[in-house]
């Protein structure tokens, strides 16, 4: 069962086809956002709790959690879902066999037994991860129309390539103990993965690493950092870059001047 953390609402009503449902998927539970097609903010919340161990009780856990907050997830412009892996490949869909995801994730030293893969238009290629696929499959079955998409894909396809034409752009997702980096650069996506780290001195070397590794390190580079950044980390690591800023998310605005206490930069991922 879920129970609700956080909820800032809108009172001001929109159509359903007029917004998408944006959700990222936590161990403990999620957060959730809905987000017109012209970018006013409506909802932000996040439900926490313990994942039923049955398809049958998360799909029942999810819905009776957005009816009990108000939300009937149907017809929406779009609705989709955030899984977050530790581990993850990119495959060029030329070379790319549904049964091979297992023996793909093998090769970089993988040994999950749960194994998810979401292809990615932009890229030409699809992202295999490891994820529990029947945890989201229940998700898309109680969320009828929701898609699934990992974080890497979700990175690469925020627009940062017209971003990177000018100079280069790399945005470091922060959660507990790992970092998801995506690297841009002449209006490519060059790079993506999740690197372990057990100290903000790790952090600050492995950053640093793909810096010199990618042929990032230049006059105008730009670092963007979203998630769980504290300010020491953003102190750690702001030298490195001639430009370093938080990362919010695609530009929204808001009628609830509640939203105001939001830190939009921890859940950029959905806004």
């Amino acid at each position: 069962m879920y129970r609700c953390k956080t909820l800032i609402v809108t009172e001001k009503e929109f159509a359903s086809s007029e917004k998408r449902l944006s959700i990222c998927l936590r161990s403990n539970g999620f957060s959730f956002s809905e987000v017109t097609l012209s970018g006013v903010l409506l909802t932000f919340g996040e439900a926490e709790g313990v994942h039923a161990s049955s398809m049958t009780g998360v799909m029942a856990d999810v819905k009776a959690f957005f009816a009990s907050v108000g939300i009937r997830p149907l017809g929406y412009a779009s609705m989709e879902l955030i899984v977050l892996s530790d581990e993850n490949v990119w495959v060029p869909d030329e070379l790319y066999t549904p049964s091979a995801n297992r023996q793909y994730l093998k090769l970089v030293g993988s040994t999950a037994a749960t194994v998810m893969a979401t292809p990615c238009k932009a890229l030409a290629s699809t992202a295999v991860y490891v994820a529990s696929d029947s945890l989201a499959t229940a998700f898309k079955v109680a969320l009828p129309g929701l898609s699934v998409v990992n974080q890497h894909v979700k990175l690469a396809t925020l627009g940062f390539e017209r971003r990177s034409e000018n100079h280069p752009v790399l945005v470091t997702h922060w959660r507990e103990g790992v970092i998801d980096f995506a690297a841009f650069r002449d209006g490519r996506y060059i790079f993506g993965n999740t690197v372990r780290f057990a100290s903000d001195s790790e952090a600050q070397f492995h950053t640093v690493e793909v810096l010199k590794s990618f042929g990032l390190e230049n006059a105008d580079t730009e670092m963007l950092m979203c998630g769980e950044v504290s300010r020491e980390r953003f102190a750690l690591l702001r030298p490195y870059f001639p430009m370093a800023s938080l990362y919010t998310g695609s530009h929204t605005t808001f009628l609830n001047p509640a939203f105001k206490t939001l830190h939009t930069y921890k859940n950029a991922l959905i806004l």
